[in-house]
C-alpha cells in the first residue's frame, strides 16, 4: 500500500479540511470532526504540525506533533476505519519522527496508548517510558 506522508502547518485548502473533518468524525477523542478541526486550527498556530497519510490522494490518517525544542508530543492519531490494521498508524508515527529528527527533535512523548505502542516498536521511547 503506497502511502505518502505530508506535513501541514495550516489548513488553507477546503478539500483537505473537509477530508480531515470526515476522518476525525471516526475518532473517539473528539465530539465530532468539526470539533477536531476547530481545535487543530487553533493548535496549528502554537507549535503544532499535522502529519497526514494519503493513499491515492485521499487522506486516510493523521497525527498531531506538538511542542518546541528537542521534545515533541505525538497525539490525536486517527486512521480511517477501512485502513486500520494495515500499518498506517506506524507509518505516520515513523515519518513524523523521522522528519522531526531532521529538525533536531530527540525525544517523543506518546499522547495515547496506540502512539506509545508505535513509538515502542520503533525504538523511539527512552528506557523509563517503556
Amino acid at each position: 500500500m503506497p502511502i505518502t506522508v505530508q506535513v501541514y502547518t495550516a489548513l488553507e485548502n477546503d478539500d483537505i479540511r473537509d477530508q480531515l473533518q470526515r476522518l476525525y468524525d471516526t475518532s473517539p477523542e473528539f465530539s465530532d470532526g468539526e470539533d477536531a478541526i476547530a481545535q487543530l486550527q487553533q493548535n496549528l498556530t502554537k507549535y503544532t504540525q499535522l502529519y497526514v497519510a494519503e493513499f491515492n490522494s485521499k487522506i486516510i490518517g493523521a497525527i498531531w506533533c506538538t511542542g518546541q525544542g528537542q521534545s515533541k508530543v505525538l497525539e490525536n492519531i486517527v486512521v480511517h476505519p477501512a485502513n486500520r490494521g494495515r500499518g498506517v498508524a506506524e507509518r505516520l508515527v515513523s515519518e513524523a519522527c523521522r522528519l522531526e529528527e531532521q529538525n533536531g527533535v530527540e525525544r517523543f512523548e506518546p499522547g495515547c496508548g496506540a502512539i506509545h505502542r508505535c513509538l515502542l516498536h520503533l525504538g523511539k521511547l527512552s528506557n523509563h517510558e517503556s
